[in-house]
């Protein structure tokens, strides 16, 4: 039988990952129930990057059946799933897919199965999902977005829309893919390789989308595979709407968040095919990336 693999990167913070791996827990067992003869095996592989509050020895004992891989605590986001990617690729039989998830959601029971839904109606495609909260869990927070090739303007889809506006099996384009529930064929990592865990020590989740899109594959975000998210979990300075001076500099210079520049300049890299559009779209993104870092300043001033 073909497999799937649900890889999950975990750091100390066990009281969180216990309600996350509950329920995508629950979303594997509901597949195994609901998809009749169904097409594939699906278990869960965690990597543990040197917790010291004992997240490890309690899943084990939890959840015998959840594979659970231990590193050294060095390897952050990016090296940590490059791990369980690397160990599910030499070790599973029959290796169909790996899905990329994070600890810090909910999802509904019938999230994975409508996750593998979309990728079987949808081949050569990498999938991600929409996310709302648990606040207002029919609310969009995320649909996918589009992002000028050379300019780099920002348009996020559906945003603050009802995910009821959209029929059953809905999906969409999507410029890039997030990393809270993420489907990749395992196709893509014979062509292209693992993350580039040199360029993206953390947010790596933009690396390999990317890279597939380059390659020929698509990227798509389902939006009956919704996944319910934490803000407050987030990298702190990534969630403040009012930042002060030191903060800015923090937020530029900091490989945790989304406005670092050195993460702007390697997704531009990426995200671009030719020395004069990289130029193009680099100086554009960069220009937009501190005209919110400014923004976020004058209001704290003002």
């Amino acid at each position: 039988m073909k497999h799937i693999a649900i890889v999950i990167p975990i750091y100390n913070r066990l009281e969180v990952t216990k309600i996350g791996l509950k329920h995508i827990s629950k979303s594997v067992d509901f597949y195994h129930a609901a998809a009749g003869e169904r097409k594939y095996e699906v278990s869960i592989v965690i990597v543990d990057d040197g917790s010291t509050d004992g997240s490890p020895d309690w899943i084990e004992a939890s959840y015998p059946k959840v594979t659970v891989l231990r590193s050294g605590g060095d390897l952050w986001w990016t090296g940590a799933v490059n791990f369980g990617i690397d160990h599910c690729i030499k070790q599973v039989t029959g290796l169909e897919a790996i899905i990329l998830q994070n600890d810090d959601v909910i999802v509904d029971e019938d999230w994975l199965l409508n996750l593998i839904d979309a990728a079987n109606a949808n081949p050569n495609s990498l999938i991600g999902c929409a996310t709302s909260t648990m606040d207002n869990k029919d609310k969009i927070t995320y649909g996918g977005r589009k992002l000028h090739s050379w300019f780099a303007r920002e348009e996020m889809l559906n945003l603050g829309l009802s995910k009821y506006r959209f029929p059953k099996g809905y999906v969409t384009p999507s410029f890039d893919l997030y990393g809270r529930g993420i489907y990749i064929p395992v196709g893509v990592f014979q062509k292209i390789g693992l993350f580039n865990q040199d360029q993206f020590k953390h947010r790596g989740d933009m690396d390999i989308p990317l890279r597939a899109k380059k390659a020929g594959f698509k990227l798509l975000v389902s939006y009956d595979a919704m996944v319910y998210e934490f803000p407050e979990h987030a990298f702190g300075l990534d969630s403040k709407k009012k930042i002060s001076l030191k903060e800015a500099f923090k937020a530029l210079t900091d490989f945790r968040s989304s406005n670092n520049l050195k993460f702007v300049y390697y997704y531009s890299l990426q995200a671009t095919r030719n020395p004069l559009q990289f130029t193009v779209f680099f100086c554009s993104n960069l220009f937009y990336n501190m005209r919110r870092i400014c923004w976020r300043v004058v209001n704290q001033y003002v």
